[in-house]
């Protein structure tokens, strides 16, 4: 919490916590100021001296320095050095820096005879040491442009925090835009491949095409009810890929060569929605929908841990035909893995003359089930048809 309290006053924008942070820059500055001439003074050991030290120190150490900082920082830098005007820049500057020092002059008439006076002039024995030594090293902290220099530092250095900040924001809100958008491109793209599928059985008064359509249905509410959220259970997902398999079985029959192997511990294991769906569509419209002969998939997902192991392979059309391609899905779920888990995946796709192979490995998260979800999932988590 004090770190926190430390960080918004040094970086912070807000004004509960700007004021903070100029009052301490300030008084950082009254005390060096105090110090710096104090020690150019014989102890003292009266109010009146000690009274006379804090105004003198206040209104000839700080209060110039103040008037010349944000007469250069808040007016003469935004209004002329900004725009390049450099010459009006020079001369305000100039004159800041004269106008200070006039001040400086009626400020020491003010005080002529005191004991502080004295003490700066050299007419204390101890003093004259100190000024003698002072001028090298001291009096160059204790110079306007110097402090005026230090003050425009810690500005810039909040204003890159702050510049800094905004592009972090700005790069998280686009990625989430990104996101959104590559997640509701899967939706029409998986939808229309489908709804395909389910045409084609209806155009031949087939009775599987009301099973098509159950199947179709449970996977369009998951899509629509649950699919918003960043990261669902996998065991919902996993029973999206049954349904969708299952549709693929139902439409190729026989000649389809189907194998599918999902096993391991799925409890509290959450994932984000539509990663694995995209791979399985590309391997059958570009995979097994192009060969008339011996078309195969094989599809095995394990989860080891919290780490989630998919395989995925298919038959490949021969060079003659038509060449598999890369879908939109698959090039969406690939922008989505980069933006979902930059750190925590890895894919590989490889292709041979007769296959081809997508690998893929995803740190999951953990998450806990609802009671009312228990029901609505599969209770069989050990399940292979071939």
């Amino acid at each position: 919490m004090k770190y926190l309290q430390l960080y918004n006053i040094v970086f912070s924008d807000n004004r509960a916590f700007r004021w903070k942070r100029h009052l301490l820059f300030w008084l950082a500055v009254f005390f060096y100021h105090l110090v710096r001439i104090g020690l150019m003074m014989p102890p003292i050991n009266n109010w009146p001296a000690l009274g006379e030290l804090l105004d003198f120190t206040f209104f000839r150490g700080v209060v110039p320095n103040i008037l010349f900082t944000y007469s250069i920082v808040y007016y003469l830098i935004p209004k002329f050095f900004i725009r390049r005007k450099y010459l009006f820049f020079t001369i305000g500057v100039l004159l800041s820096f004269g106008l200070m020092q006039f001040y400086g002059i009626v400020n020491d008439r003010f005080h002529t005879g005191s004991l502080i006076h004295k003490a700066i002039q050299g007419n204390v024995s101890f003093a004259v040491k100190w000024a003698d030594w002072q001028p090298g090293f001291i009096r160059l902290f204790g110079n306007p442009p110097l402090i005026c220099g230090f003050f425009l530092a810690i500005k810039l250095l909040k204003n890159w925090h702050q510049e800094q900040l905004k592009t972090e924001t700005l790069a998280k809100e686009n990625a989430n835009a990104e996101l959104q958008l590559l997640k509701a491109q899967v939706h029409p793209h998986f939808l229309f491949n489908t709804l395909n599928n389910i045409y084609s059985f209806s155009l031949n008064q087939s009775p599987l095409a009301g099973t098509l359509v159950q199947k179709l249905s449970g996977m369009l509410d998951y899509m629509i009810h649950e699919c918003e959220e960043k990261l669902v259970p996998l065991k919902k997902e996993l029973r999206l890929i049954e349904d969708y398999m299952g549709l693929e079985k139902v439409r190729y029959g026989k000649r389809l060569d189907m194998q599918v192997e999902i096993h391991g511990d799925f409890e509290n294991k959450m994932i984000a929605p539509l990663l694995m769906i995209p791979f399985i569509e590309n391997s059958f419209k570009h995979g097994t929908s192009q060969m008339l002969q011996q078309p195969w998939i094989k599809l095995e997902i394990i989860t080891v841990g919290d780490q989630l192991v998919f395989k995925l392979s298919n038959s490949r059309p021969s060079l003659n035909s038509k060449k598999q391609g890369r879908g939109i899905g698959l090039i969406n779920v690939q922008k989505r893995l980069q933006l979902l888990y930059p750190d925590d995946h890895q894919l590989n796709i490889n292709s041979t003359e007769e296959r081809f192979i997508i690998e893929m490995q995803i740190m999951l998260s953990e998450g806990t089930l609802k009671k009312s979800e228990t029901n609505e999932i599969i209770t069989n988590t050990d399940f292979t048809y071939a």
